[in-house]
């Protein structure tokens, strides 16, 4: 608690009677200084002026919180969680290039290398194979019409019940199921209007269906997730086309058979990327603010919230020194985490985004993440001064 000491009067010099030794700011009071102190930064109920509290209430970590994504190499650091976005041969468009014929080899090494680790997967539903696109002959990111939904949406679950059973049926069960990836929606669609998605809210709900029956039909033990939206990071107003915009509606809209996207969601996913040009980490409780106005909307407060991508992308974390980008990603985890956040996976491994070529940040990872695995938390306190100070078993960190 902040430390009031009298003031004492020397001529027309007002000084304190004393000073403690761990002060760290100052304010006055009628006739006291007051001083805030190192322990008042750490206090679950920290004074506005230094700060705000995030944890509702101390939290056990998930040994699977801190996850990441990998393009071709599988990294050799602690994450406890995988998903499949841009691992080479993972997306729909290449495991079943023709009806039917399915080349399983690129998914089959993920999901083992996750499983041989107690990995978890997050397979993400996303690039239509052209043969199966709603428009073919569109510009896709990964193959023609991939960003489509199908011409037929039936297709889709037929895939993802494919899914679901391989793994099943080897053991390896994938136990979470993403709808899409950063979908936005302007007008009626088209290739103008954003990443990934070319089509509708409500052809988005369609697909919603569609994956949720057939995943729970093999599965009822998956999770199902939104399609993760991006531009999350200001305070949501109806209607502004942020991400949070997004989300709100697909959760809405019709899928076609009486019903609307948000009956076919067991949790909720979201990117907390910063789009302001400076890696604004301190956004993202503002962003799970924002996600929770939304859901709750909906009907579905308390729901899981997964950060299924985030990274340092204007500037690149490349670009930062050492020190720095160790703060980057520990204030990134620990504000995810004050915020409710269930889990969190990083992109990406070996991609400029990544830190594959950066040896002493992967070594310092290990050691951070592997910190974090399984322990408590009991305070998590966005600071004024641009910083944060968590308790970590016991164990105060200031960041």
């Amino acid at each position: 608690m902040p430390v009031f000491v009298p003031v004492v009067r020397s001529g027309n010099v007002v000084v304190p009677r004393s000073v403690p030794d761990n002060a760290i700011g100052l304010s006055v009071a009628g006739s006291n200084y007051v001083y805030s102190t190192w322990d008042d930064l750490f206090s679950p109920s920290i004074d506005a002026e230094l700060g705000v509290n995030l944890l509702a209430a101390p939290t056990a970590v998930d040994r699977r919180f801190a996850g990441m994504h990998y393009h071709a190499q599988v990294p050799p650091i602690s994450h406890g969680t995988v998903r499949n976005i841009d691992s080479q041969g993972c997306h729909w468009a290449d495991i079943e290039p023709q009806p039917g014929a399915y080349r399983w080899a690129a998914l089959d090494a993920l999901v083992a290398a996750a499983a041989a680790h107690g990995r978890e997967v997050i397979y993400c539903f996303l690039s239509t194979p052209t043969w199966a696109s709603a428009r073919p002959a569109e510009p896709g990111h990964y193959v023609r019409g991939g960003d489509a939904e199908p011409a037929d949406i039936d297709a889709i679950g037929r895939f993802a019940a494919a899914v679901c059973a391989r793994y099943r049926a080897i053991g390896t069960p994938i136990a979470s199921f993403e709808i899409w990836n950063e979908p936005k929606y302007v007008g009626n669609g088209g290739v103008g209007q954003g990443n990934y998605f070319t089509g509708t809210p409500t052809a988005l709900a369609q697909m919603a269906r569609a994956i949720f029956l057939a995943v729970k039909g093999v599965d009822p033990a998956a999770r199902v997730f939104t399609p993760s939206p991006t531009g999350l990071e200001y305070a949501w107003v109806p209607g502004d086309r942020s991400g949070t915009d997004h989300l709100d509606a697909f959760l809405g809209a019709s899928d076609g058979a009486g019903g609307a996207g948000r009956d076919w969601v067991d949790a909720i996913a979201f990117h907390s990327y910063s789009h302001d040009g400076t890696n604004n980490v301190f956004a993202i409780p503002q962003m799970v603010d924002n996600v929770r106005r939304c859901i709750a909307g909906h009907g579905l407060a308390g729901r899981p919230l997964w950060i299924t991508e985030t990274s340092a992308i204007f500037p690149t974390l490349a670009s930062y020194v050492p020190l720095h980008q160790q703060a980057f990603i520990a204030r990134t985890m620990l504000l995810a985490l004050g915020a409710g956040v269930s889990r969190i996976v990083w992109y990406a491994w070996d991609d400029p985004l990544g830190f594959d070529q950066l040896p002493a940040m992967a070594t310092w990872w290990d050691g951070f993440v592997g910190g974090l695995a399984g322990a408590s938390i009991s305070v998590v306190n966005a600071l004024a001064r641009g910083q944060v100070a968590a308790v970590v078993d016991g164990v105060r960190k200031l960041i």
